[in-house]
């Protein structure tokens, strides 16, 4: 199986796989099966999303996964490379899923995260299948939203014991975790899973995590409320007191030289100061599970640390292009 190119990774954060709707054999949200006594555990299981094939494997079935989304043996997105490489067929991570792909791996279910709007194509092939389609309730934006999705993925497989116990560790891991005390520190959060950094705007799940940690998202202050990407003017208007940088390809800081070598970006103090922290996307993203205890750790105690200096006033500063 072949590791899929970094640059085609936009989908694993964002628009990993399409959601797959109006199939005959579809369920959603609590509806799922796999506990009742009238449907057995499915043996062959399409995930159809990173986050869905991450959970699998964290339940324990990871065996029992036929398909998987071809980003999931880079060591960024995964915390069971092993298992997703021993894994026998996968699927594009972006753009429409294909039909023929997924019954071609014969699954006895096929699991998605609702991302995109329904592929009629798709779901019409399928509707004629034996394939039973589960579409998950949410987009996993935040850390209720991924226990949530836990459940319904442990209920449609049949692990629904290892499903609540995961729930319950992750949740009582977060709940340990205490945000830095106010003040709350302006955090801009940037990703490079397009191969550019974009700025992370309006709801997500690590937009989720620096809350959590104390923190708010300085693209509000900059009047973002999409994620797009970025650009100096929107990186100096939004002033942030520190920069958290995803790094969904495994590129590490240098992969944001484009917009943080920017001259006016250099004069900002969360850069000039190094307050920058960086984090792979499996502490920082949904799909890292157990993973992102220890990201939210990682964040709170780099708010704490960088509270414990003293945090001068950002001026403002002209935009220059590079």
């Amino acid at each position: 199986m072949k590791t899929a190119n970094p640059v085609r990774f936009l989908a694993a954060a964002v628009a990993v796989a399409a959601t797959l709707t109006a199939c005959g054999g579809e369920t959603s949200g609590t509806h799922t099966a796999g506990t009742a006594g009238d449907q057995a555990a499915p043996q062959r299981i399409a995930a159809l999303s990173p986050d869905v094939a991450e959970t699998v494997a964290a339940l324990g079935a990871g065996e029992r996964l036929v398909l998987i989304p071809d980003t999931q043996t880079h060591p960024s997105l995964t915390n069971h490379p092993e298992v997703m490489r021993a894994v026998g067929s996968t699927i594009a991570a972006h753009g429409p899923a294909d039909p023929e792909r997924i019954l071609a791996a014969d699954p006895d279910i096929a699991i998605v995260t609702p991302r995109h709007e329904g592929e009629t194509d798709t779901s019409a092939l399928l509707a004629d299948s034996a394939v039973r389609m589960v579409t998950l309730p949410n987009t996993w934006q935040g850390v209720e939203e991924m226990l949530t999705d836990i459940t319904t993925i442990g209920e449609a497989i049949g692990s629904s014991q290892q499903a609540t116990e995961l729930a319950s560790s992750i949740r009582d891991g977060m709940t340990a975790i205490r945000p830095v005390p106010t003040p709350s520190r302006s955090v801009l959060i940037l990703s490079n899973q397009a191969g550019r950094p974009m700025v992370n705007a309006g709801k997500g799940f690590t937009q989720d995590l620096v809350a959590r940690a104390g923190g708010r998202n300085a693209a509000d202050d900059a009047g973002l409320s999409r994620t797009g990407f970025a650009d100096p003017e929107q990186v100096v208007r939004a002033r942030p007191d520190a920069i958290l940088l995803v790094d969904m390809l495994g590129l590490g800081r240098e992969s944001f030289a484009p917009i943080l070598a920017n001259p006016a970006v250099r004069q900002l103090p969360a850069v000039r100061d190094d307050r920058i922290l960086v984090l792979d996307a499996k502490h920082s993203q949904a799909l890292g599970l157990q993973s992102t205890v220890d990201g939210l750790r990682q964040i709170r105690a780099w708010l704490a640390d960088t509270g414990d200096r003293r945090w001068p006033a950002v001026p403002p500063v002209a935009v220059m292009s590079q």
